[in-house]
């Protein structure tokens, strides 16, 4: 009977996990429907995996619909071209396998432009990574065969939390690495979890996936290893506590050959860390020592704002007023507290460590700059839950006896339902808020204007000390037939006929101290122009109806 019990709370267990997913991959759905525009990055992540010929700036000349969109989306005799995505990513900063699996993707619909193949992408890793945190939540939380359920409830309300985020929300919406990364720190965790509570730290089950591991993460972003240097410490402390050389041997032999591997596949890397424009900026910034407080509270911010909803500072009053309780009575009745599982504390010094590291090495892009915590962000949730509810758990068992507990519900699920109500208004106001980002829907007006003009001359008046700049316009652009670019600088008359004899024209202008000028340069060639209206801005451009 009792068995039967058991495997009645696993299968229950079970399916609540899955409805939670179900419900979270309808919220990616729903978000993915809205995001209208792409943040440049974005477009780059379509043209660096899926580049033809090359994107160039030809002043006054016209540049056609398909020699644009041509490098953006995959050509039916360009598919599957892994040789040509590495070499683009060596010429830049990344590592390459996020890439592959971007253009694996592209490569399945040829000739398409679509936000869904970069979403899709990143749905994969989410339930991936889903699944890796539940696991990685349950086996720190549980530790022992008394401790599975609240291995059971940590894992459900960590993901509860997590999933519906803005930040992991919004970092799926984000058509780059990170949430691929995400998955590799994941899996990375699991397995040294796992391998604590097995005690199993032999090649088959350990060390081969976790070389494996190694190189995969390693040639997703180079900020796993971070991560992993960090989590390895801690568990090299472990093995050495516990006196396990030849596992500690062995352990260092694995990982060293997984990141041997990696970089002997991907020589780039090392010039992209050690010399490149990337490279050499988080080591400058890692160096100064001025600037540390002011990047942890601008981190620490990002989380408590989209992950905690501003609840952040309240979470952690909670649990300094549980942990002094709790010393307290055990000091008073002279006991001793709950035996911690040596998960948590290596847990712990990841993300840390992880925390401490990119905080002083990422790029200050304001909320978009969460994507470089995004692998931790899980992790942590699941520190600040196992520690409420574990000094919770042994209050709650003092007090059991008294009064307060009579004809009421169960320990746990008391603290269970407190604790979902608490993390469904949190996430619930969060989303409220408007905490999800990279969807841009301020451009879903300016592309159906785009759409429904598609068929009149266009003017882009690019910047020539950055040219490149037009490429942050290429979803827009690719919906007219031709463009014709001209350069700010240059004041020579533009001599096209079919401008200086139009009637209305969309003028694309770089934001510049001449912005201006350029209209009137326009306006004086052609005399059927008086006027113009701003339509719309993007980014670092404004685009104007002349008439």
């Amino acid at each position: 009977m009792k068995s039967l019990f058991k495997e009645k709370e696993k299968l229950i267990f079970l399916a609540a996990m899955g409805l939670l997913l179900f419900c979270q991959l309808g919220a990616l759905f729903y978000y993915g429907n809205r995001k209208a525009g792409f943040h440049e990055d974005e477009l780059y992540t379509y043209y660096s995996t899926n580049k033809t010929a090359g994107l160039f700036v030809n002043d006054r000349q016209w540049m056609e619909r398909d020699d644009l969109r041509n490098d953006f989306v995959v050509l039916p005799g360009e598919r599957f071209r892994y040789n040509v995505v590495k070499q683009m990513q060596s010429w830049d900063v990344h590592p390459p396998l996020y890439y592959y699996i971007f253009h694996t993707a592209c490569s399945l619909f040829p000739g398409a432009f679509d936000k869904w193949l970069g979403i899709g992408v990143n749905m994969i890793a989410y339930v991936l990574s889903y699944l890796l945190l539940a696991y990685g939540a349950y086996t720190a939380a549980a530790g022992q065969e008394t401790l599975k359920r609240k291995g059971r409830w940590l894992a459900f309300f960590t993901c509860l939390f997590w999933g519906f985020s803005g930040a992991v929300i919004s970092g799926v919406m984000f058509i780059r690495m990170y949430q691929w990364l995400t998955l590799f720190v994941l899996l990375c965790m699991a397995l040294h979890l796992r391998a604590l509570k097995k005690k199993d730290f032999g090649v088959l089950h350990f060390l081969l996936p976790l070389g494996i591991t190694v190189f995969l993460g390693f040639l997703t972003q180079y900020y796993y290893i971070i991560f992993h240097f960090f989590l390895g410490a801690g568990f090299c402390i472990y093995l050495l506590k516990n006196k396990k050389i030849k596992a500690l041997f062995a352990y260092g032999a694995a990982c060293g050959l997984g990141f041997l591997g990696a970089v002997l596949y991907y020589p780039a890397s090392l010039s992209h860390i050690f010399r490149g424009y990337r490279g050499t900026e988080a080591v400058s910034e890692f160096s100064n020592a001025s600037n540390t407080w002011e990047r942890l509270r601008f981190f620490y911010g990002l989380f408590d704002d989209f992950v905690m909803n501003g609840t952040l500072s309240g979470w952690l009053l909670v649990l300094c007023l549980l942990a002094v309780t709790a010393g307290y009575l055990r000091k008073r009745k002279k006991t001793g507290g709950s035996v911690v599982s040596p998960s948590i504390p290596l847990m712990l010094l990841a993300c840390l460590g992880y925390f401490f590291t990119v905080s002083k090495t990422a790029l200050l892009l304001g909320e978009t700059s969460n994507r470089y915590q995004l692998p931790i962000y899980g992790m942590v949730v699941f520190l600040l839950l196992y520690g409420v509810w574990s000094l919770g758990e042994e209050l709650t068992e003092r007090w059991a006896g008294k009064r307060l507990w009579k004809g009421s519900l169960g320990r746990e699920q008391l603290m269970a339902a407190v604790l979902a109500v608490v993390i469904l208004m949190t996430d619930g106001m969060g989303l409220k808020n408007g905490r999800v980002f990279f969807l841009y829907q301020e451009e879903k007006e300016i592309m159906e204007y785009v759409q429904a003009h598609r068929d009149e001359p266009v003017v882009v008046f690019y910047n020539e000390a950055s040219p490149d700049n037009i490429w942050r316009l290429s979803d827009e652009l690719m919906e007219y037939p031709r463009v014709y670019l001209a350069s700010q600088g240059n004041e020579e008359p533009l001599g096209d006929e079919r401008i200086l004899e139009s009637e209305s024209l969309l003028v694309y202008v770089a934001d510049h101290e001449d912005r201006e000028a350029c209209l009137e340069r326009l306006r004086a060639e052609n005399d059927k122009l008086s006027s113009w209206q701003v339509v719309g801005e993007k980014g670092l451009w404004t685009l104007y109806e002349v008439k």
